[in-house]
């Protein structure tokens, strides 16, 4: 007898702290797992590991049904069809005369992963993709390596899109090979891979990075004064922001909008953008230097170290105040498109090539995920105290010693 359930591998942990659905399949006391689009996190599940989200269950009790329906076209009880076959009849009965469309499937997975942070760039790179062939049909064995770098080229324009929408596009195209492809039981439908591509890199630093006098320029600005619903203007919010993240080793909005933990002397968080991909869930200690705890006692927050949160409904929302402020300060100072990612890059810059810090210590002041260290440091306690140092050297350097 034939027999279906939703299930996850509970061994089958991602990075991002998900696990894949699967559709058990049990025919003849042999299982085989059915691959789905959907994906559950930890809320979704109860502690021994079964799926609670109803949401979930409704989706696959279709797509059960689906599969029962087809199933019973076999007649297994006359028939002696192999588990595998069955599968294959299963998973591609109504497409084993088309290839798989590459967009349909994106779009459908970006449906399904709205908590990815960045959702949104997956879909604007797929319309974008869209563009580049004219057409909204796009089907997977069309994209190659050759075609990649061609879209790249389309996006010769727009650097920053250049680098990011490939990457993107090659990210789905990878989801849609672990979706179609089932290697454990040799069924092989996305039979060839961009393992070859490599992505375009962006010289960001000449853009983004600023002197150390462009960052004292910034910090000696006057406030506006002006209010708005009592709070300061986003100019001067952008101009205390900028400091902040300079002399917080690069810390981004994100985190000054997340962070909770603060003792007088050191804030303690772990970086929203890389938390997921580091052993140490990109933990960051850092000591407060005298010369910027006003301007973090100015913003303290009741639940969180700072009030952003209380401010903005979303980090989004700060982030994008921000850096519509700085888009009024780059004006007063004559720099064009500043963005609040300057203060991160000018600090990494000005730490390398004006002090001449090593860059290991300002990779570890970035909290970078660097694939050549990450056996090496499961070998070594974490000290946090030479990045800090370096920290301190480096707003001691920019804003004078007397700070």
């Amino acid at each position: 007898m034939a027999t279906f359930k939703a299930v996850i591998k509970k061994e089958n942990k991602r990075e991002d702290n998900t696990w894949k659905v699967f559709i058990r399949f049990t025919h003849n006391r042999t299982i085989r797992y059915i691959p789905t689009t959907m994906y559950v996190d930890k809320k979704d599940i109860t502690s021994s590991f079964k799926i609670k989200n109803q949401k979930i269950l409704d989706r696959c009790d279709e797509l059960i049904r689906i599969y029962r329906e087809r199933v019973n076209k076999l007649d297994l009880e006359l028939n002696d069809i192999d588990i595998d076959s069955v599968v294959s009849v299963l998973k591609y009965k109504e497409e084993e005369h088309t290839d798989i469309d590459f967009v349909s499937f994106s779009r459908t997975w970006c449906e399904t992963h709205t908590e990815i942070k960045g959702i949104k760039n997956y879909i604007t790179a797929i319309n974008s993709f869209c563009n580049f062939y004219g057409r909204d049909k796009i089907l997977c064995n069309e994209i190659t390596v050759k075609t990649i770098k061609e879209f790249e080229l389309y996006l010769s324009d727009k650097k920053r899109a250049q680098s990011l929408y490939p990457t993107s596009i090659v990210r789905l195209f990878n989801e849609a090979r672990d979706f179609y492809n089932d290697e454990d039981n040799d069924i092989i439908r996305i039979k060839h891979n961009l393992r070859k591509y490599k992505p375009q890199q962006q010289n960001v630093a000449e853009k983004r990075a600023l002197t150390a006098e462009n960052v004292r320029e910034i910090f000696e600005l006057p406030y506006s004064g002006m209010k708005v619903r009592s709070q300061n203007s986003r100019r001067d919010l952008a101009k205390d922001c900028f400091i902040l993240s300079f002399c917080l080793m690069g810390m981004n909005s994100a985190d000054l909008y997340n962070a909770t933990e603060y003792d007088g002397e050191f804030i303690t968080y772990n970086r929203t953008k890389t938390k997921d991909r580091r052993n140490d869930s990109a933990k960051m200690v850092v000591r407060v230097h005298s010369f910027i705890k006003p301007l973090l006692e100015k913003y303290r927050g009741t639940d969180h170290v700072f009030n952003f949160s209380e401010r903005f409904s979303t980090m989004s929302d700060l982030n994008r105040s921000i850096n519509v402020g700085l888009k009024q300060i780059g004006k007063e100072i004559g720099i064009e498109h500043l963005q609040f990612y300057s203060a991160r890059h000018s600090m990494a810059t000005i730490a390398v090539n004006d002090l001449h810090i090593n860059k290991y210590v300002v990779n570890e002041m970035l909290c970078h995920v660097d694939e050549a260290m990450k056996i090496t440091d499961l070998y070594i306690k974490k000290d946090y105290s030479q990045i800090n140092e370096a920290n301190y050297k480096l707003i001691d350097y920019v804003f004078g010693n007397g700070c």
